[in-house]
C-alpha cells in the first residue's frame, strides 16, 4: 500500500469514529469481573456451630442446594454493587428456595459486603442484631454460604448466607 493509500484509509476510519460509527476507545474502558470465591464450609460450620453451642443450640449441616441458593444471591448483589434488592426479603428468599426446589419450613438470610474474610463477615454478622437473630434461630437445620468478588465498586467482596430447616428434617419441637 502506498503512502497516498493508507492516508486516506487512516482519514476514512478517523471520519468514521468521529461519527460514531467505530467505537471510541474500544476496549480502553475496564471491565467489571464478577468472581465466585471459594468458601472453605467446613470451617465456616465449625465456626457457626461453635457460636451456636455458645449459645446453648444445636449445630447446623452445611447444605449443597443452600449453598447454590446462597451463591446465586451473592452474585446477585455484587452485580448491582448493592444489598438493597428486592430478592433479599422474605417474599425473594421464599421465591428463591421455592425455585430451587427447597420446601422448608423455616429459612432466614444474611448478607454482607466489604468483608474480606470469613472471619470478619462472621465478626460483622454476630455485631447486627438482626443477623445474629439469624445465626442463633433455633429453629433452623441447615446453611449454605457463599462468596463473590467484584473487581470494581464500593465493596468489593460479597456475601450471603442462608439458613433454613427443610420440611425433611420434620417440624421443630416447642420452646
Amino acid at each position: 500500500m502506498n503512502r497516498r493509500a493508507a492516508a486516506a484509509l487512516l482519514a476514512v476510519s478517523m471520519g468514521l469514529a468521529a461519527c460514531g460509527v467505530l467505537p471510541q476507545n474500544a476496549g480502553l474502558e475496564p471491565q467489571t469481573v464478577i468472581t465466585d470465591v471459594p468458601v472453605d464450609t467446613n470451617r465456616f460450620a465449625a465456626m457457626l456451630n461453635a457460636y451456636r453451642s455458645e449459645n446453648g443450640l444445636p449445630p447446623v449441616q452445611v447444605d449443597g442446594v443452600l449453598n447454590g441458593v446462597s451463591r446465586d444471591m451473592a452474585r446477585h448483589i455484587a452485580e448491582r454493587d448493592s444489598m438493597k434488592t428486592w430478592a433479599h426479603s422474605a417474599f425473594g428468599l421464599s421465591q428463591r428456595l421455592e425455585k430451587a426446589g427447597y420446601q422448608n419450613i423455616a429459612a432466614a438470610e444474611n448478607l454482607g459486603a466489604g468483608y474480606a474474610s470469613l472471619e470478619a463477615a462472621m465478626i460483622g454478622w454476630q455485631g447486627s442484631e438482626g443477623h445474629n437473630r439469624n445465626l442463633l434461630n433455633p429453629y433452623v437445620t441447615r446453611v449454605g454460604i457463599a462468596r463473590t468478588n467484584r473487581s470494581d465498586g464500593t465493596w468489593r467482596h460479597f456475601w450471603a448466607m442462608t439458613l433454613a430447616r427443610p420440611v425433611s428434617d420434620g417440624r421443630p419441637a416447642p420452646q
